[in-house]
């Protein structure tokens, strides 16, 4: 009887359409709305709980996909779901637990493999990450979850080389230009290359607005690029605070030999330029809320 409303259903539809298109903001309104019609069927439970999952909101989709295996579609890619949940919480043994199952119902499936190897990447298990993701790319070395975790496995452990040879893989296998555009902008990113990553990241964030890791990246692009943060560059350029003060400890005593007359004018420049280093997210903030009336 559900089945028969939902196939009725324009809520159910749209949801389904915008699912498809991965616009899991959209596809949530309708979705919620096609439940009211079929407050039981899992199919419209799975696919909500991976639209809050996608969106963030971890816990309602954690009750979500719960709901789903107690109302009896239990498949690979159900465990699958709960375990990329789990592992969002930090549970990592329960996640775990929720590959193994997955892996039990379909042992073949390459991206639940490489879901797993990622989750041994992160547990400290580096040799069992490795074997996995070498026979999830066994199975199908052009599966689209396969190479996203390949790139984010290369990201980690810092090959650079293969790391680009997996973002053009995964692009050309990759039918979402929104996943291909956030890959390229964070492959990008992560070696500096700010403008090519804020080009490619805007445009993903036309593509899909309420996206919050994009937000976050073109944050982090902003206050790296942003001149209001260059004091803080240049402390990092330095090692960081303790490496701040060592340089501030070696030109205190080359001026103290060299200009003792300027002793107190680079002491109150070097005060100024700690405190502002303290204060300079403050000072972005103010810049921002400027710039946005």
């Amino acid at each position: 009887m559900e089945t028969e409303a939902l196939q009725n259903s324009r809520h159910y539809q749209l949801g389904k359409h915008y699912y498809d298109m991965n616009r899991y903001e959209q596809a949530k309104e309708h979705l919620r709305e096609a439940l009211a019609e079929a407050p039981t069927n899992p199919t419209v439970l799975y696919m909500l709980s991976y639209c809050e999952f996608e969106l963030g909101n971890v816990e309602e989709a954690y009750e979500l996909c719960v709901d789903v295996l107690q109302k009896g579609l239990v498949t690979e890619y159900v465990y699958q779901l709960l375990a990329l949940i789990l592992q969002s919480q930090k549970k990592w043994y329960e996640a775990e637990q929720a590959l193994l199952q997955a892996l039990a119902l379909n042992p073949q499936e390459p991206g639940i493999i490489a879901t797993y190897a990622y989750l041994m990447l992160q547990t400290g298990h580096v040799k069992k990450a490795r074997l996995l993701m070498e026979e999830a790319k066994r199975l199908d070395p052009q599966d689209s979850t396969v190479l996203h975790y390949q790139f984010y496995i290369d990201l980690i452990v810092s090959n650079k080389k293969q790391q680009q040879k997996t973002l053009q893989s995964y692009v050309e296998v990759e039918d979402d230009e929104l996943y291909k555009l956030i890959k390229i902008g964070e492959e990008a990113y992560f070696r500096d290359d700010y403008k090519t990553a804020k080009e490619n990241l805007v445009q993903a964030f036309l593509l899909d607005p309420t996206n919050e890791r994009i937000k976050e990246m073109l944050d982090a692009i902003d206050k790296e690029t942003q001149i209001v943060f260059w004091p803080n560059r240049l402390v990092d350029k330095l090692g960081g605070p303790i490496g701040m003060w060592v340089v501030f400890a070696v030109i205190l005593f080359l001026i103290s030999y060299l200009a003792p007359f300027a002793l107190g004018y680079f002491a109150v420049g070097w005060l100024v330029f700690a405190v502002y280093t303290w204060i300079s997210p403050l000072v972005y903030k103010l810049v921002c809320k400027v710039r946005s009336q």
